[in-house]
């Protein structure tokens, strides 16, 4: 796990992941599953075509984008360790195939907060430059 700030702990939570079942998509997740409003993560991701186009079966290429998608939530989640991953497969909102998973997940609060902060600020940043334009 990535390093701790001093005296915080990391809670156990649950993850959830939504990621589309192509080479490059929307990945979607949220680590507040149970909260009124959930706040929802999103990102166009890329996966390595030569990785999953080594799968042999669809349950080895969902495997590998969710695996992906956790290695990139990651990034602003250092700390992040999942278990117990349970996988779906459903139809996307544009009638494409989309993995949801979903299972037990340890993070410091102080990195959701933040990721979650950071989505904000981008998102005032874009309504404000809308309102300029």
């Amino acid at each position: 796990m990535g390093g701790y700030e001093q005296g915080e702990q990391p809670v156990v939570g649950e993850i959830i992941v939504v990621v589309e079942a192509a080479p490059q998509g929307l990945m979607q997740y949220t680590l507040d599953p149970e909260a009124r409003t959930p706040i929802w993560q999103a990102v166009i991701i890329a996966h390595d075509d030569a990785v999953i186009g080594a799968a042999t079966t669809p349950e080895q290429t969902a495997d590998l984008l969710v695996r992906g998608s956790i290695e990139c939530i990651r990034r602003s989640i250092p700390s992040l360790m999942v278990d117990g991953l349970t996988m779906r497969l459903e139809v996307g909102p544009n009638d494409n195939a989309q993995i949801v998973a979903a299972g037990e997940a340890r993070f410091l609060r102080s990195e959701w907060d933040a990721a979650v902060a950071q989505t904000d600020d981008r998102s005032a940043d874009d309504a404000l430059g809308d309102l300029l334009d």
